[in-house]
């Protein structure tokens, strides 16, 4: 019979499907946070199979974990040999997930000594290469330590692991975000058809300031920009997102707000050279003369808008052979739509365009419905960001 736990599995999405996961936590008081990340795996679709280390016990039981996987949890190796029936050259399992890693543990696999079941799993899938991922969490001091750092540089450097960076706040080096650690696996267990690939991705809405306290801008909520950011790091690209909100994601990231500031920051980023450009940013057309102080409230004001440089214009111009994804949003569809796509193409020299009609899909919702130009491949998506980014990236490659 199934465990009633694992009716979560797949819900958010497919991408881990297939997929086993052996989440293995530490001594490090985070670990009471590896309940939701266990839950978040398998709502991506992956099996998980936790072990937990003794004082990992002492801070989360296992009886917890059990529940969160659906599994029984491994706390000691048996007869069965579970490291090499999971990670073994034949193991079944995809992935080791360290997390929370300790400082002991971290330098225990630097060094090969395998005395818990967490590194001595850790050895076998390093011999078997296996992806293994760390996830650190504990007292900044400790983190600091010289040989601390010289073991996780060892570590990195020879590719055995990748390290996922801690939030270093009150003195502390901070479990990271359940949502990057989740990007992590998946990146890792995705194929890297943009591997070696560096994209620049313009996304989000610009503010105007009109006085000291009111702005013009637009309903857009910049979460395609996000979603195709985190689909193009999954696929192995090194990746640049430039928008006005903080993700605290792995990928690179520009704040901007006004115009001018998204438009000088891309020209900026692209100097360092990138492969492709891609903008699904709602930047404003227009911007006005800021008046200083605020605007009084109790009689009309007229507001003169003037025109903004053409941004995929000005990049085209400098870089004639950048691979260029544009969006289009009008207020008509059906061919209409195609053709204002179609032009957009043409007289920006684009190799893909995205277009929608944001009178029936206003900007802001969560689902949408676009049409994709690539050429002469056309095709339709409807559904949330996830999907679009989805759809679009495939295209790219």
């Amino acid at each position: 019979m199934k465990h009633p736990s694992l009716i979560i599995k797949g819900t958010k999405s497919k991408r881990l499907d297939g997929k086993k996961i052996v989440l293995a936590m530490t001594g490090s008081v985070a670990a009471i946070k590896s309940f939701e990340l266990c839950r978040e795996l398998m709502r991506r679709g992956a099996e998980v199979k936790v072990v937990m280390s003794k004082a990992a016990e002492q801070l989360i039981s296992k009886d917890m974990m059990e529940y969160a996987s659906g599994n029984p949890v491994i706390t000691e190796l048996t007869g069965k040999i579970e490291h090499v029936e999971l990670f073994g050259i034949k193991g079944s399992a995809s992935l080791l997930l360290i997390a929370p890693a300790t400082a002991n543990t971290i330098s225990k696999i630097a060094m090969a000594i395998d005395d818990t079941p967490t590194s001595t799993m850790a050895t076998t899938a390093i011999g078997s290469r296996t992806p293994i991922i760390i996830a650190p969490a504990m007292h900044y001091s400790m983190y600091k330590h010289p040989i601390v750092q010289e073991n996780l540089v060892k570590l990195t450097q020879k590719g055995f692991i990748k390290l996922v960076q801690p939030m270093i706040e009150e003195d502390k080096a901070k479990f990271a975000g359940i949502e990057q650690i989740c990007l992590e696996c998946e990146r890792a267990l995705s194929k890297k058809t943009l591997d070696n690939k560096k994209i620049l991705i313009v996304a989000g809405k610009s503010y105007e300031k009109l006085d000291d306290v009111r702005v013009l801008t637009n309903l857009a909520s910049g979460k395609t920009g996000l979603d195709i950011a985190k689909e193009a790091y999954r696929k192995g690209a090194e990746v640049c997102l430039i928008h006005n909100e903080v993700s605290g994601l792995a990928f690179s990231e520009v704040k901007a707000e006004s115009y001018t500031e998204f438009f000088d920051a891309t020209m900026k980023e692209l100097k360092k050279g990138y492969d492709i450009f891609i903008c699904p940013a709602a930047l404003n057309d227009f911007h006005t003369e800021k008046k200083t102080g605020k605007i009084k409230s109790d009689k009309g004001v007229n507001i003169k808008l003037l025109p903004n440089r053409k941004l995929l214009k000005e990049i085209r111009k400098s870089y004639p052979t950048l691979f260029m994804v544009g969006f289009k949003a009008e207020t008509v569809s059906g061919t209409k739509l195609e053709s204002a796509a179609r032009k957009s193409l043409k007289e920006n020299r684009l190799q893909i365009v995205v277009a929608n009609d944001v009178k029936k899909n206003p900007m802001g919702s969560k689902k949408s419905e676009v049409l994709i130009l690539a050429g002469k491949k056309k095709t339709r998506v409807k559904g949330n960001k996830e999907k679009i980014a989805s759809k679009l990236v495939a295209a790219i490659q």
